[in-house]
């Protein structure tokens, strides 16, 4: 059981935030609060337990506090914390991208562990609001081309600095937890689930993806490593997007912030779209918006883009292929009403077409959305 949030703040200076406290709904790895003092000014604040707060029987080290709090300092120095030092300073050559929010860092206590973040406010969830009809399409290519520029500034900055980040974003916690949830769970349900003829090479090659990523070095650089409607929260008045949950940077390849990220633009767009099939329909414009984005920026860093473009198109591609796979068969992305119940497979039409992009990118296919890239 977590603690009561007012106990996390007494003692600090947010100490008097303890008129009111609303737990909210979007902490899926840790618990997050709204806290609220008498004048109805509010706080934000995440506590870690050693276990996913949805899940307990997930082991996830506290440790990555620690990392999400690295990463906000790049965007958001915290000046009296000195271990944070290096980090502020490698963040000012940083390139900050228009209209794209990152909340402020105000305070941390890592014995805990839990730490005190800005409020931005109330807005809805980035996977919601793409799919409501009220949500026009030029807003949404608006957002996705957003996200590619600022994850490419953030893969430019990471490859020029890799040398100094290494040793402050190596984020062992992370790949352990997603390496077994992604990789290992995935080969496994696909052969047990899936009536592909060919499901055992099917789960060979997407722990063949899993070694080799592992042992990749040459094409390294700073990732978000969570880019996913979860971490997006858009302010359509201000047309302002804020990107939340820093607890998974880490330097890896790039397929990790980009082929994560249009592996879940695909199927909102599949839900958004009751006719859309991704087998052979052409790629949505979000997709392309983003990726459009994050080439354009990433040409603006010619050495990065040379080395990390080498192997991107590939990666990401499998990668794609890889969670859509994931996600089926834990039950998501069904648009026609037959949902499956909760972490089973999905058995309708949905799965039928989905399954079969999904196998169609495990194998990296030549016509791959990802060649948008090159």
């Amino acid at each position: 059981m977590p603690p009561c949030p007012f106990d996390l703040v007494r003692g600090t200076s947010f100490g008097s935030y303890t008129a009111s406290a609303t737990k909210l709904t979007g902490g899926m790895i840790n618990y997050v609060w709204r806290l609220a003092n008498s004048l109805g000014k509010t706080i934000i604040v995440k506590y870690a337990e050693s276990s996913v707060a949805t899940n307990p029987d997930i082991k996830f080290s506290v440790e990555r506090m620690d990392f999400e709090v690295r990463g906000l300092s790049l965007f958001n120095p915290l000046p009296e914390d000195q271990t944070l030092l290096v980090i502020n300073g490698l963040g000012k050559s940083l390139v900050k991208t228009p209209a794209v929010h990152v909340p402020k860092l105000l305070y941390y206590d890592r014995s805990v562990p839990f730490l005190v973040l800005e409020d931005i406010g109330e807005h809805g969830g980035f996977e919601d609001w793409f799919k409501a009809e009220s949500s026009g399409a030029k807003d949404i290519d608006y957002v996705c081309a957003k996200v590619g520029e600022w994850i490419a500034h953030l893969h430019g900055f990471g490859f020029d600095n890799r040398d100094k980040l290494e040793e402050h974003f190596a984020n062992t916690p992370a790949r352990e937890l997603l390496g077994g949830l992604m990789y290992d769970m995935t080969a496994r349900d696909i052969e047990l689930h899936t009536g592909f003829a060919d499901k055992k090479e099917i789960a060979q090659r997407i722990m063949l993806m899993k070694a080799e990523v592992g042992q990749s070095t040459e094409s390294r650089t700073l990732l978000f490593g969570d880019m996913w409607p979860g971490s997006i929260l858009f302010d359509a008045e201000r047309k302002m997007i804020n990107l939340l949950d820093f607890e998974f940077m880490d330097v890896g390849l790039v397929y990790g912030d980009i082929g994560h990220f249009v592996a879940h633009l695909l199927p909102l767009h599949f839900l958004r779209n009751k006719s859309f099939d991704p087998n052979t329909d052409a790629c949505p414009h979000a997709v392309v918006a983003f990726l459009g984005s994050y080439k354009k920026t990433m040409e603006r860093y010619p050495d990065a883009y040379c080395v990390l473009m080498k192997d991107a198109v590939r990666h990401s591609t499998v990668f794609m292929g890889i969670e859509i796979a994931r996600d089926v068969l834990t039950g998501n992305w069904c648009r026609c009403g037959k949902e499956a119940k909760k972490d089973e497979p999905l058995t309708c039409e949905c799965a039928d077409i989905l399954l079969r992009l999904a196998r169609k990118y495990i194998l990296n296919p030549p016509d791959s959305l990802f060649n948008l890239l090159k």
